[in-house]
């Protein structure tokens, strides 16, 4: 379900912001073993 926004953010989610997952890369999830 999409719901509009009362007003517009004030940061948008990024590298400006500190955000976790950003530039992080490709990684297999939990249930899968990375290749040795």
């Amino acid at each position: 379900v999409y719901e509009h926004m009362l007003k517009r953010p004030q940061a948008l989610y990024g590298t400006d912001l500190g955000s976790n997952y950003q530039a992080q890369g490709l990684k297999l999830s939990k249930h899968f073993r990375a290749a040795r």
